[in-house]
C-alpha cells in the first residue's frame, strides 16, 4: 500500500514540475519578451484596442519607451512586466533608453 502511494506521489511530482516550467521561451500572442538585449519579436502587429505585455527575461533592467513619448515603462527589472493598450492605428517605434541600440516597433492595423 505505502509503496504504491509513494510511487504515485513521485510520478505526480515529476509531472507537476514539468508543467510549471515553460519549456520554450517563445512569447505568446500580444506578448513581447526582452531577452538577450533585444525585443522579441522586434515587430509585432496587432489590431486596435490590443494590450501588449512586455516581459523582461534579462538579468538587467530595460525600458519600453516610445520614440514619440506615447508610452514609457520606466525601468523594468528582471522578470518584471509592462503593458500598454494601443487604441490608434499606426506604427509605433520604441526603444530601451538604457540600451538605445535595442529598438523595435508595434504596428496597429
Amino acid at each position: 500500500g505505502n509503496r504504491i502511494m509513494l510511487f504515485a506521489l513521485l510520478i505526480f511530482s515529476i509531472i507537476s514540475m514539468n508543467s510549471c516550467k515553460k519549456t520554450t521561451d517563445i512569447p505568446g500572442t500580444n506578448e513581447v519578451f526582452i531577452q538577450g538585449m533585444a525585443f522579441s519579436p522586434s515587430t509585432i502587429t496587432v489590431t486596435t484596442g490590443t494590450t501588449i505585455t512586455w516581459t523582461n527575461k534579462d538579468g538587467v533592467a530595460h525600458t519600453v519607451t516610445s520614440n514619440t513619448g506615447l508610452f514609457d515603462s520606466g525601468s523594468i527589472g528582471s522578470n518584471g512586466t509592462y503593458s500598454h493598450t494601443f487604441s490608434t492605428i499606426g506604427t509605433f517605434p520604441y526603444k530601451c533608453t538604457i540600451h538605445p541600440t535595442m529598438t523595435a516597433s508595434v504596428v496597429v492595423k
